[in-house]
């Protein structure tokens, strides 16, 4: 069977907690959390499982119902094989998952709080540059390590022998530090780029305002759910993207919503689904493989925001931030409902 997603990025061993001692504290700059040193705080272990944005992509690609391989690597412990075991029982195909004997699997302690809300711990041991790219239709790039990079030049090059495949990138922090500017080659074979608000922020290096809802210059799909009078005003950001040869632009904003753009439209979706989320960790990959999913299925625009808002809706109800991921039929039956 030919592979039609090859996922790129980390790959992970993710344990949820929910403390039930700490301490919120409100500042302009976000809100934060603390404990007090030398106490001893009380904690839930919620779950364990697979995380990471090559695991949770391509485990989202291959419920959708796609041939989907993963890329990544893995140490030589019980942790990897259980990463593998995990992929596995997807039917991801993990022959590309490099193993590092020497080091122990990647790993991350996530706090999860009240309202859904996380912070990650995160180590990151097991980063080896990838294999060789496979052959496939779609190529989705999450974030990935200074180390790991070389891997765009490969990425650059099978784009130009294949202009008619697909190239979908998710970005990381490693990225954002460095601005999108450093990475014009890659910009200018990508189809579609998908981050949230914050991230736009931090690669553009331009803040987006607050805008009425109604001052947004393209289409609005479902009025009647947008509940937020303001929402982020992204085209700023998104045109230093599509003018560095981006085709198309995602930002998403939580509760606010998502925005899609491209040469020749901009649509707006607010939030589908009003749910309480568990938890908000996967609602970036979960929304981004929805989205590329059904840009490769040839749905349009709206349909990309569609696809992508459903899925993370799905994922946030749920620990673990592929328990909640749905099949092409489920989204479907999904969107119906809207």
């Amino acid at each position: 069977m030919s592979l039609e997603v090859l996922t790129l990025g980390s790959i992970t061993l993710d344990t949820f907690i929910k403390p039930e001692e700490f301490h919120l504290n409100q500042t302009e700059a976000g809100d934060t959390f603390s404990f007090q040193i030398g106490e001893k705080i009380k904690i839930k272990t919620v779950a364990k499982h697979v995380g990471g944005g090559s695991a949770n992509s391509s485990v989202g690609f291959a419920k959708i119902g796609l041939t989907t391989a993963a890329y990544g690597t893995i140490g030589g412990d019980t942790h990897g094989e259980v990463i593998l075991h995990q992929l596995q029982k997807f039917g991801v195909d993990t022959t590309a998952i490099k193993k590092e004997s020497e080091h122990p699997s990647s790993y991350s302690i996530i706090f999860v709080f009240p309202d859904g809300r996380r912070t990650v711990f995160n180590e990151k041991t097991a980063q080896k540059p990838f294999l060789p790219i496979k052959e496939t239709n779609v190529i989705y790039c999450g974030h990935i390590s200074d180390t790991e990079e070389i891997v765009f030049d490969d990425i650059t090059t099978w784009k130009q022998n294949n202009p008619s495949k697909i190239f979908a990138w998710n970005p990381g922090k490693t990225q954002y530090k460095k601005g999108i500017h450093h990475y014009a080659a890659l910009a200018k074979q990508t189809d579609l780029v998908v981050l949230n608000t914050e991230e736009a922020e931090l690669f553009t290096g331009i803040t987006a305002k607050k805008i009425p809802r109604q001052d947004f210059g393209g289409t609005v799909l479902h009025p009647e759910k947008t509940t937020y009078p303001e929402i982020s005003d992204s085209a700023d950001q998104a045109r230093i993207f599509m003018n560095l040869g981006i085709k198309r632009v995602i930002i998403t904003d939580g509760k606010r919503g998502s925005q899609y753009f491209d040469a020749t439209q901009t649509v707006y979706a607010p939030q589908l689904d009003e749910k309480i989320a568990i938890s908000t960790l996967g609602a970036g990959d979960s929304f981004s493989v929805g989205a590329v999913s059904a840009l490769y299925k040839g749905e349009s625009a709206a349909g990309m925001l569609r696809w992508g808002s459903v899925n993370a809706s799905s994922v946030v109800q749920h620990f673990g931030a592929q328990n909640g991921l749905l099949s092409e039929k489920n989204i479907r039956e999904e969107i119906t409902k809207l």
